[in-house]
Formats: C-alpha cells, structure tokens, sequence
C-alpha cells in the first residue's frame, strides 16, 4: 500500500513541482496537492499567520491548512535556503517549517529536508531526509533523483521560448509564485492577452541567458529570484519591437523592495514603459484592469509618435539640465566653464 505525501500549491510548488512530484512518486508514494488558490484557502491563510506575513506565505499556510483536512500521510514543507552557490531564497522560506509549527495548524508528520547549496552542493543529506521514511535503499534514492532531475529539466526547456514580436510585447517581472498563481495575479494574463499583448515571463528566458546579462551589473545579486528578475529585464532591453514591463510585486516583500528600485532605474535609462503593481489580500480585480487598460493605452499612444505626453517610462519632470542632453540642445541654465 502506498502512502501519501501533501505537496501545497504554493510557494516552491509553482517552480519546483516537476521535480519533487517524480521524485516521491518514484520511490512509490503518492503526491497529493491542493487545490488552486482561491477566496476560502486565502482565508484560512489569513487566519493562520500573523497580519505582517507577506500574501504569498499567507497562500501557503492556506493550502496547508486545505491538505490537512484530507487524508496524508505527510506533509512536504522543506526549509530552502539557497539552491544555487552564492545566491539565497527568500528569509521566509527558510522557517516555513517553523512557523508552520508555531501554528495552530494541524499536520501530519513533515518530511522537511534542508537545500542549502551555499553550504554545500552535495546533495546525499537532504537526499536521505526526504526518503528515509520510506525506503533505506541508496540505489532507489538516486535513481528516482536522477528521473526528477530528468522531469524538471524538460518542464524548464518547454517555458523557454523565443520573444514574440507582436503587436505589443510585456514582460511580466514577479516571482513564480505569483505569477503563476492566477487567483493571486486577479487574472492579469488573459487581461493582457484579450488587450493583444505577447507575453513574455522570466522563466521564458533560460538561466543561461539571464547569468550572461546579469555580468553587466557592477554587483554581484545574492538573491536567487532577484537575480531572475534583473537578468530578465537586461535580456527583454535588447529585443526588439514596443515593449513594456508590469512588476508584479506582493506587499512586504523585503528583497522586492530593493531589487525593485534597481530594475526601475534601467527601464527609465533605457526609456521603456513600466507598471509596478503591488498586490496583497485587499487588492481588487476592477482596480487592477483599469490599471492595465491605460498602460498599454499609453505605451500605443506613445508608438503613434504622442512624444509631448508625460512618458511612461519616468521621468524626472522640470530638470532642464537633463532635456537638454536627452534631445541633444544647449541648456542655458548650465553653468559653463571658461
């Protein structure tokens, strides 16, 4: 008889889903998840977790809460803190395990692995962790590693695509968990989608590609999604055609809040269009579609050669100094030396 294993479609689910589901079901578990995120799990999120907790954590304390009202005989929660060498996960996803514990949230056992790749890259530790409760055997372990890896590297290779050159072109910036989230987004895709937008994600664009772009920052980037992100936009500067970027962005997100500023100082150096939308559980669909109807609005008017409007890619408005050296004409205020 096989057991079950809970796997909440939250968080690390939206990325690493592929991976984790072969993996336990390899070892002859299987994976149970929750259901897609909607007004009763987010409530039960809500009610779970302190007021200050980010929207994507409240999520996932929802989806747990879900899984432990059915029938599992664990409950996948593992402590990320880094999953690649220099770089680390969000602080919160570090004591999930912990603060699920000081919850009144009632759980079944947790199988709860440390991935600290920082640390070191050997993965035998966090290996056995997952698996011991249900075999001993090393030979079965690393084979199922080996057909996970194998899984998550086709769901990575089937996201990567080419950059559509339509009508209108957006890059939508955020992490997976909330872009991928569609109760979270309030359905932001199939609304730039029915407006005649081309799509375009950082999982879309290899981690290959984004690494590369990423050596034009004078800094090194120790934040795993933040170097997404950042590595995304210098990739989506060089492609061609109308262009425009939403930042989709949850309240209280700490790192966001500093990567944020970096990636919003590029697109104003390089004139693209932006929209930041920070999101947490008050946000409201109308509010956000009237949002995204002017902003592609204003990036068409912009096309259609509409240049004496207020750009919306920023702009420092009344600074002379700078008009003059964006449309390349002596600024009489300027001192000049002799």
């Amino acid at each position: 008889m096989s057991w079950k294993i809970g796997i909440p479609r939250a968080l690390f689910y939206h990325t690493y889903y592929p991976l984790w589901s072969t993996f336990f079901e390899a070892l002859g578990g299987e994976v149970i998840v929750s259901p897609p995120t909607n007004k009763v799990i987010l409530d039960q999120g809500v009610k779970s977790v302190v007021d200050e907790t980010c929207l994507p954590v409240k999520v996932f304390f929802g989806h747990v809460a879900t899984l432990c009202e059915t029938k599992i005989d664990y409950l996948f929660v593992p402590r990320l803190i880094s999953v690649e060498k220099r770089a680390y996960i969000c602080p919160k996803f570090m004591g999930l395990p912990d603060m699920l514990r000081a919850s009144k949230i009632k759980h079944p056992p947790l199988i709860k692995p440390v991935i600290n790749k920082v640390k070191s890259t050997n993965v035998n530790s966090f290996l056995w962790d997952c698996a011991s409760p249900f075999t001993g055997k090393w030979l079965n372990i690393k084979k199922a590693w080996q057909e996970a890896k194998q899984e998550q590297e086709k769901y990575e290779q089937k996201l990567i695509r080419e950059t559509e050159h339509n009508d209108l072109n957006i890059l939508i910036l955020g992490h997976d968990y909330n872009l991928y989230d569609h109760y979270l987004n309030l359905g932001l895709w199939e609304k730039l989608q029915n407006l005649g937008c081309s799509i375009i994600t950082p999982a879309q664009i290899s981690k290959e590609e984004r690494d590369h772009q990423l050596k034009k920052f004078p800094k090194f980037v120790f934040w795993t999604y933040g170097r997404n992100l950042l590595g995304s936009v210098y990739s989506f500067i060089e492609k061609p055609g109308i262009k425009g970027v939403i930042n989709l962005t949850s309240f209280g997100c700490g790192i966001d809040s500093f990567i944020d500023s970096l990636i919003i100082r590029r697109l104003i150096e390089h004139q693209i269009p932006y929209l930041n939308i920070i999101i947490d559980e008050h946000t409201g669909e109308a509010g956000l579609l009237t949002r995204v109807e002017a902003f592609v609005d204003i990036i068409r008017w912009r096309r259609d050669d509409h240049q004496n409007y207020f750009p919306a890619h920023g702009y420092n408005v009344g600074s002379c100094e700078r008009d003059a050296r964006i449309h390349g004409v002596r600024c009489n205020c300027t001192p000049t030396s002799h």
